[in-house]
């Protein structure tokens, strides 16, 4: 069992492995459902557990004053979101990994803003909008 998993985008052009410890949550936020046309769930890890192999075609788009989002400027695939501050964690979309089996869904956010039309089975915390923004500012102090 290898303690990284691989990542890309449909062309190649940006490539990565991040540790294998990550967790796995959706988002359900109504800026994320825009930008990948679905729920968004992704490997959260921390800044230092992501290495590059290839950003040749990295672009980053500066989605809020406090996240940027990385797509990929050829192909178009999207790949994760960060927040800016130092050290943040990264949140990449898991279709863009080789995501071996035994992986599952820890936890949802925003599910103030999913729409009705699809249900993720399990049970798993569900947090809304303003529980995941008070579960932010409280680490941040």
């Amino acid at each position: 069992m290898t303690d990284q998993i691989h990542g890309r985008c449909l062309c190649g052009g940006v490539a990565y492995t991040l540790a294998r410890n990550g967790t796995l949550s959706a988002c359900h936020c109504r800026m994320c459902q825009r930008w990948t046309g679905s729920v968004f769930i992704d490997m959260m890890v921390d800044e230092g557990e992501v290495s590059f192999q290839s950003q040749e075609t990295l672009v980053w788009f500066e989605s809020s004053d406090w996240a940027r989002r990385g797509f990929c400027g050829r192909c178009g695939s999207s790949l994760f979101y960060r927040l800016k501050t130092e050290g943040a964690h990264w949140a990449v979309l898991v279709g863009t990994l080789d995501l071996p089996e035994g992986f599952s869904i820890g936890e949802e956010i925003f599910i103030d803003e999913k729409p009705d039309y699809y249900d993720l089975a399990g049970d798993r915390p569900r947090l809304t909008g303003a529980e995941v923004f008070a579960r932010f500012n409280e680490s941040q102090s």
